[in-house]
């Protein structure tokens, strides 16, 4: 019995002593691995790397060059931390991130294309510890706007740079010089046609740039099949006499379907024509589905139905909240 009641005071302990290890052996463990985390940076810092959380690097990096404006995309797994500001003589834009260099990153000047409107060139480098700096020359004076989009299907946090011309571009002016070079054609091939008024159509490819829309079974994106079925159809409009078609998007870059509708607004338009490429179901299916607008609930519904849609993909898209 007393040996057994010595062993139970050793391993109890008198009050304070117990209460000592206690918290003593929590604090070794956790300096232990303090020091252990240290030395792990120390070691990666050695070989050229650095640590920085996996959330918070960009994955992902496009660039859509277009007529209208250029847009820039950062994906990443949380949402950046980011300033932006811009540079007189010669005309810069700096976007600052809270992030470290990712292969992502490193690629994105090879991404800037010859023939974009405001991008002359792109550099991205680290600035100082855990921030990169990117730095896009430019070819004339732009309007940045900026914001951050929250995951939706399959995309990660996004942060957006839009670079706008300084003076919008005016889609009255740019359907007056199509109408121009129409004009032009016609006289070469000695038409002169007599009409009191040129009927306007506007011709709406959907989708676009960050919005795919539809992917067929062996790739074949959406977005893709609505352009060249709008650049054929304006093609047959402007070969009529008594007509002139627009495009509400030339290329592949992503329109809201507000600036869509603006655009053809400005133009006075008489019919406005959109595309889409929907998939199905069943693999059988052919034909095509017409939606008009009415007052009555049969296309109205259905009108409905497809604005849901589309008012989706705007999200997906990068539709910003931007007025």
């Amino acid at each position: 019995m007393a040996g057994a009641s010595r062993r139970s005071a050793a391993i109890t302990g008198s009050g304070s002593d117990a209460a000592l290890r206690r918290h003593s052996a929590p604090r070794a463990i956790a300096g232990a691995l303090r020091s252990g985390r240290r030395l792990a940076c120390l070691l990666a810092a050695s070989a050229g790397f650095v640590l920085a959380p996996a959330q918070a690097q960009v994955v992902a990096s496009r660039i859509w060059p277009a007529r209208d404006y250029t847009r820039l995309t950062l994906e990443s797994q949380a949402e950046l931390k980011f300033q932006v500001f811009a540079l007189k003589s010669p005309e810069r834009l700096v976007l600052d991130l809270e992030t470290e260099m990712t292969p992502a990153l490193a690629e994105l000047d090879s991404k800037v294309v010859a023939d974009d409107p405001y991008i002359k060139g792109l550099r991205a480098a680290r600035n100082r510890p855990g921030v990169v700096r990117v730095v896009l020359d430019l070819k004339t004076e732009v309007k940045p706007q900026v914001f951050t989009l929250a995951p939706i299907a399959e995309y990660g946090h996004r942060l957006v740079l839009d670079i706008y011309p300084a003076v919008p571009v005016d889609p009255l002016a740019a359907l007056i010089e199509e109408t121009r070079k129409t004009d032009e054609l016609r006289k070469e091939r000695n038409e002169q046609p007599k009409v009191a008024r040129l009927a306007t159509i506007v011709i709406d490819a959907g989708h676009g740039g960050e919005d795919p829309g539809a992917v067929g079974r062996h790739g074949t994106r959406e977005k893709n099949v609505t352009l060249a079925i709008a650049r054929r159809l304006r093609r047959l409009v402007d070969g009529e006499p008594n007509m002139r078609a627009l495009l509400t998007r030339e290329g592949d870059y992503f329109l809201e379907l507000r600036e869509r509708v603006r655009k053809a607004r400005a133009v006075n338009v008489d019919l406005i024509v959109s595309f889409h490429a929907d998939s199905f179901v069943r693999s059988n299916a052919r034909g095509s589905s017409v939606y008009a607008l009415s007052d009555r609930r049969a296309t109205s519904e259905a009108a409905r139905l497809l604005a849901q849609k589309d008012n989706a993909s705007d999200l997906g898209g990068g539709a910003s909240n931007l007025p």
